[in-house]
């Protein structure tokens, strides 16, 4: 193949280097699959290698073989080997134009529905609920201390009742 230009995508790249995104080939994928994100850094998510998508890894829009080709023959000479998210360098439109630390779109890889949300609200309690549960709180607690009160009645009764036994001590 020597004095042939290498195939190139559409921004002019060689697809040898620019064939796939970070993301595909990522050591942390399998976490982003199971919906496991590191929500801070020194956090033991993060130690345990979570996905570093909400940490705003730029992983899933960056075309690069960071993943699988090593910087220098160094393995893990690179941000998410290191524990740091990918800052998409190699995207004219990602590196040093959205900030560091904030998540980017995924169009691509997203994982099945059965999995845990990568985003979204937790739920929220409203005032029914909360007199539901007071309700219920109160008529358990109010069955508890009745029945203690009918307990402790019928305990004085045996005791009066009771007979000392002749010759007894």
């Amino acid at each position: 193949m020597l004095g042939k230009l290498p195939a190139c995508d559409d921004l002019k790249r060689p697809k040898f280097a620019y064939d796939r995104l970070i993301h595909d080939h990522c050591p942390r994928r399998a976490h982003f699959d199971a919906g496991r994100f590191s929500e801070n850094f020194g956090s033991a998510g993060h130690r345990e290698g979570y996905c570093l998508f909400k940490l705003g890894c730029k992983g899933p829009v960056t075309h690069a073989g960071c993943s699988t080709r090593h910087f220098n023959e160094m393995v893990d000479a690179w941000p998410i080997g290191i524990g740091a998210p990918c800052f998409g360098c190699t995207e004219k439109a990602v590196g040093f134009r959205i900030p560091l630390f904030e998540r980017v779109d995924v169009h691509l890889a997203t994982p099945p529905d059965t999995y845990a949300p990568i985003s979204g609200s937790v739920g929220s309690f409203g005032a029914a609920a909360a007199g539901l549960v007071g309700i219920a709180a109160g008529a358990l607690g109010g069955a508890a201390w009745a029945s203690s009160r009918k307990l402790a009645s019928s305990e004085e009764t045996i005791a009066a009742n009771e007979k000392p036994i002749a010759g007894g001590k």
